[in-house]
C-alpha cells in the first residue's frame, strides 16, 4: 500500500521519456531534473518562493508554489483511489486523460460522475510544474485523475492518471501562498489577487512598497 506522499514523489520522478515536440530537450525535462532527487529533497524544497525583481524604480513580484508540497497538503487517498491506482496502465484509451479503457471502464462502474478536465498550462498558475487532469465526484465528494508534465514541451510527457481525493472542500486549482516582509507585513497570493496583512487588495504602489523592504532576490514563503 503506497502512502500519498510516496506515490507523489514516485509521479514527480517518473520518465516519461522525449517528444517530438520537445525541441530536442534544449530546455530540460522535468524528469531529468527530479530523478536526482531523493524524498527528502522534495520534503526539504521551500513551500512557496517570491522571486522579486526591480527595474528602474518599479519592482516585480512572482510567486512560484512547490507542485510537491501543494499535492501532500491538498490530496489524500482512501479505498476507492488505492484500487484504482494499483490497476496496470498499458494503453490510454479509456475515455479520460491518462487512463486506460480498463481503468476507464473501472471509473463508470464505480460511479465516477466527471465535472470537468483542465491542465494548468491553460491559466495563471504559480505551481513550479504543470499538471493535468478531470475534476469528477464519487458520491458527492470530489476527486481528481490527476497527471504531472514531466517533459519539456507541455504538449507532451504526461504520467498515468492517478486518483486521488480532494481534501478540504476547496478544490486543487486553488493556489494560495503567503509571504512575511516583518512581523506585520505580509503579500497574499489567492489566484489572481493580491492580499497585505489586513486582507486589503494590494495595488501596484502597495506591491513596489512591500518589495522595497526585501529587495532583489527571494523570499521564502508558505502554502495556506
Amino acid at each position: 500500500m503506497m502512502k500519498t506522499e510516496d506515490l507523489i514523489y514516485k509521479m514527480m520522478t517518473t520518465n516519461t521519456g522525449s517528444a517530438i515536440c520537445d525541441s530536442g530537450g534544449a530546455y530540460g525535462r522535468h524528469w531529468e531534473r527530479n530523478e536526482k532527487k531523493t524524498l527528502e529533497d522534495f520534503r526539504n524544497e521551500a513551500e512557496a518562493v517570491l522571486k522579486i525583481s526591480k527595474y528602474k524604480d518599479r519592482f516585480e513580484a512572482y510567486p512560484r508554489i512547490s507542485l510537491f508540497h501543494h499535492l501532500v497538503k491538498t490530496l489524500s487517498q482512501d479505498e476507492l483511489c488505492r484500487e484504482f491506482n494499483d490497476l496496470p496502465c498499458d494503453d490510454w484509451n479509456g475515455s479520460y486523460y491518462g487512463v486506460s479503457s480498463e481503468g476507464g471502464a473501472w471509473l463508470d462502474d464505480h460511479g465516477f460522475c466527471e465535472i470537468n478536465s483542465f491542465n494548468s498550462y491553460n491559466y495563471d498558475s504559480y505551481l513550479s510544474q504543470v499538471i493535468q487532469g478531470t475534476w469528477g465526484e464519487f458520491d458527492g465528494e470530489p476527486y481528481v485523475l490527476l497527471q504531472v508534465h514531466q517533459g519539456c514541451d507541455v504538449r507532451g510527457g504526461y504520467t498515468d492518471a492517478k486518483l486521488f481525493k480532494i481534501d478540504g472542500d476547496h478544490y486543487l486549482s486553488l493556489e494560495r501562498c503567503s509571504f512575511m516582509f516583518g512581523e506585520d507585513e505580509a503579500l497574499d497570493f489567492y489566484g489572481n489577487e493580491m492580499t497585505n496583512f489586513e486582507g486589503n487588495y494590494v495595488d501596484g504602489e502597495e506591491l513596489n512598497r512591500l518589495c522595497a523592504l526585501k529587495g532583489e532576490g527571494e523570499v521564502i514563503g508558505s502554502i495556506f
